[in-house]
């Protein structure tokens, strides 16, 4: 036996760390996923045109939206991922328990959120680089620049967006493993949902609830909570699992 006791914080820390750089393939599937949106957003997120015989107008709008929907995606599948039983064996290397890899696994998509919403916010300046390079096009210097406040702001709904489908991904990653029949659930609920429940009932609520927030302190609320709440769920479901 040890005489040497490991507390809670130095197992959690220990396992984040090793986990970064463990999974530092999945920062460049991210990179890789924001360069594949960025090429879908090089045809403008939004257009319309107007013209007649002789004149013909066509105005295309050029935002991060499509590269935020990506990221949002690819940190939703990551958190699904590690919960997988080859990525939780990961926690046996250390001296650690069920609670310790939850935790670190938290502070990893915490981390995965902050520089997903960051770069993907940035995206929006590379593609109005690309935009201007191009040529053939004449840009509006009014947005071509935005003002930092803007910039942060963008970035940090990004980041709470991708915090809080992070603990959504991670919460539906553990209740797949523990029984099959949870897949094909979510999997419905995903593609048939929308078509079956009236929009008056729950879903719809969920998404307005976090959608239409203009003050970004009450986001920041309403996301924390709800993600705390989601974590709980995930890390009491979890010591549910097979112990290896």
């Amino acid at each position: 036996m040890s005489l040497t006791e490991t507390s809670l914080f130095e197992a959690v820390r220990n396992q984040y760390l090793y986990k970064l750089k463990s999974r530092l393939g999945l920062f460049v599937a991210m990179a890789g996923t924001q360069v594949l949106a960025l090429l879908f957003s090089m045809g403008g997120v939004a257009s319309y045109g107007r013209g007649s015989q002789y004149l013909h107008i066509s105005v295309k709008y050029y935002s991060s939206d499509i590269v935020i929907w990506f990221t949002i995606l690819w940190i939703f599948f990551i958190a699904a991922q590690i919960t997988a039983r080859d990525e939780q064996n990961i926690d046996f290397t250390f001296v650690s328990n069920r609670l310790s890899g939850n935790l670190s696994n938290a502070a990893f998509l915490v981390t995965a959120a902050l520089i997903g919403g960051i770069t993907a916010i940035l995206s929006g300046f590379l593609l109005r680089v690309i935009i201007y390079f191009k040529g053939g096009i004449y840009l509006s210097s009014q947005n071509f620049i935005a003002a930092p406040d803007v910039v942060f702001t963008g970035m940090a709904v990004t980041i709470l967006y991708l915090l809080l489908f992070g603990a959504l991904g991670y919460f539906c990653g553990v209740l797949a493993r523990l029984s099959p029949v949870f897949i094909v659930l979510l999997i419905g609920l995903f593609f048939f949902g929308g078509w079956f429940v009236p929009r008056s009932i729950l879903p719809a609520q969920v998404i307005v609830f976090f959608r239409v927030e203009s003050s970004l302190a009450l986001l920041t609320l309403k996301v924390m909570i709800t993600m705390v709440l989601l974590y709980a769920c995930s890390f009491i479901l979890s010591n549910r699992l097979e112990v290896r």
